[in-house]
């Protein structure tokens, strides 16, 4: 299952030969037999949670229906662990997870350490495993954009010393125990609950 969060809301994606999942959705579409590239027109998700289920044949056909309209960014990042310590940052207000948009021709392995050195002044971070990938839609120089996130989990052991890049607004980076990521929960994105979620047993 791939999920799309729009604000606070959530788009699931699930294969047809999958089980469906027991919870109620708002709305549930085949992708074989319904019109996609309106479907986001039927809902305000910025004034409600709304969760809507595609069941799909094809997800890269479905999904490309469903956001027709939108430019595709890919990203990566990851969440570090040094001893029993995890890595987290502040931008924006909110609590968040070190990530960013590929370079050319870069892997999204890659791209994860390279922005976790940067944007908290950390070296040498080293990739355990893939948590997995999760998109989500924002506004970038005012078109509408679907960020597919690669998420990794990283073992690192050099000085925990951080150093929050200011001009990607990182006013903090901060190293807490597992006990303390409801802190993280209490101000964050519904996507980044999802790694958090993806990351409990790392």
């Amino acid at each position: 299952m791939y999920k799309v969060f729009i604000d606070n809301s959530v788009i699931e994606f699930l294969d047809s030969s999958e089980e469906r999942p027991s919870k109620a959705y708002d709305l549930v579409v085949n992708s074989l037999e319904d019109d996609l590239t309106q479907l986001l027109d039927q809902f305000d998700f910025k004034l409600a949670t709304t969760c809507l289920l595609v069941v799909y044949e094809d997800f890269e056909l479905a999904f490309n229906q469903v956001f027709n309209r939108y430019e595709l960014m890919d990203a990566a990042g990851g969440i570090v662990k040094c001893d029993r310590r995890y890595l987290f940052i502040e931008r924006h207000g909110m609590w968040d997870i070190p990530k960013g948009k590929l370079d050319a021709n870069e892997q999204p392995w890659e791209a994860a350490v390279r922005e976790i050195e940067e944007e908290c002044g950390i070296k040498g971070p080293v990739i355990d495993h893939l948590l997995g990938v999760t998109f989500h839609t924002y506004s970038y120089m005012g078109r509408p954009t679907i960020k597919k996130n690669w998420w990794y989990a990283l073992n690192y052991s050099g000085s925990m010393d951080v150093t929050p890049q200011e001009e990607e607004s990182i006013t903090q980076a901060i190293w807490i125990e597992k006990a303390e990521w409801s802190m993280i929960r209490e101000n964050t994105y519904e996507s980044i609950k999802e790694v958090l979620d993806l990351a409990k047993d790392f």
